[in-house]
């Protein structure tokens, strides 16, 4: 079982990042989730990212219908402004119309939420990230890492800050285990 491997605080990341989606009332638990639920960790407190940065940089992107930057840059770059479209689409609809409304989905085991395709591929690629650094166990870190590895909101709101794959899997390797 892929749980078995988790160290403590990868098992408490994943539990606060359920938390996460459902404060949020969210409908699956995504990789933002898991963003928001390992700002506390050793790794990215080194970083000092702040959690109301990344907060507010996820209520933008979900303001845009979950475009990202780089989303919104490349519908710029073929004459599409994305932040007019949202002006327009919230003067005739209400604030935060594009957001979408929280979907909450019933599972059939206990009511779980469950995960998106993203969050599972970070759960296996951090799985990975730790395998490829000769670790015998998940930490936090490697959930980072696997956040960062890819190229999704969750990377772009860590490497607009400053925190960079290279720099945190550097850290991670140099750390004993």
């Amino acid at each position: 079982m892929i749980g078995e491997r988790f160290t403590r605080g990868a098992r408490q990341a994943v539990q606060d990042a359920v938390k996460e989606a459902q404060v949020a009332s969210a409908g699956e638990i995504g990789p933002e989730h898991l963003l928001l639920a390992l700002l506390g960790t050793p790794v990215l407190a080194s970083f000092d990212v702040a959690r109301d940065e990344v907060e507010a940089a996820l209520r933008d992107a979900r303001r845009k219908g979950g475009l990202s930057s780089a989303d919104a840059e490349a519908l710029r770059g073929l004459g599409i402004d994305v932040d007019e479209i949202v002006a327009s689409v919230e003067r005739s609809f209400g604030e935060g119309a594009l957001a979408g409304s929280a979907k909450r989905r019933r599972w059939p085991f206990g009511g779980h939420l469950p995960f998106t395709p993203a969050a599972k591929r970070t759960l296996v690629r951090g799985l990975a990230e730790a395998r490829d650094l000769g670790h015998g166990s998940l930490g936090e870190e490697h959930l980072v890492l696997a956040l960062l590895s890819g190229k999704g909101l969750a990377a772009e709101v860590l490497e607009a800050r400053g925190v960079r794959y290279a720099d945190v899997r550097q850290r991670v390797a140099h750390r004993p285990r």
